[in-house]
């Protein structure tokens, strides 16, 4: 997934889920949720997230994946240390469901902003198992 760690916002949660740490960029968002558990205040929004955090810790490994919640389309990357877990997030659409033609529009944004995501995603993966091996000219 193609976020920009330095310029999105993150949010970090301890190993019962509160909220210990908030980016400048996620205090409109998280601020007022800071010392909180996560599932207390986003209740609805625990069985599609939990999931992928629970394989972060479990593997140790980051997670990155694209989910839609309450109207945005999100991409996330769960990045695990110790028992915290930092979670980035870049909204890349905003679902207009105002009329048909604002929502075909809104998806088709999303849908060529995931496209391109999984190509970065796709290239790093295929970029980061290649080896240079040594040989004579």
């Amino acid at each position: 997934m193609a976020v920009a760690v330095q310029q999105a916002p993150y949010i970090v949660f301890d190993e019962e889920d509160r909220i210990v740490e908030v980016s400048e960029l996620a205090v409109p968002v998280f601020g007022s949720f800071l010392g909180k558990n996560l599932w207390d205040c986003f209740p609805d929004s625990r069985r599609l997230y939990q999931p992928h955090y629970t394989e972060a810790r479990r593997t140790g490994a980051p997670v990155e994946f694209a989910q839609y919640y309450n109207g945005r389309v999100m991409l996330v990357k769960a990045v695990p240390s110790g028992t915290r877990v930092t979670l980035w997030y870049d909204v890349i659409a905003i679902l207009d469901v105002l009329t048909i033609e604002g929502l075909r529009e809104s998806l088709d944004s999303a849908l060529a902003k995931l496209s391109a995501a999984e190509e970065t995603i796709r290239r790093e993966q295929v970029r980061t198992s290649l080896r240079l091996v040594g040989g004579r000219a």
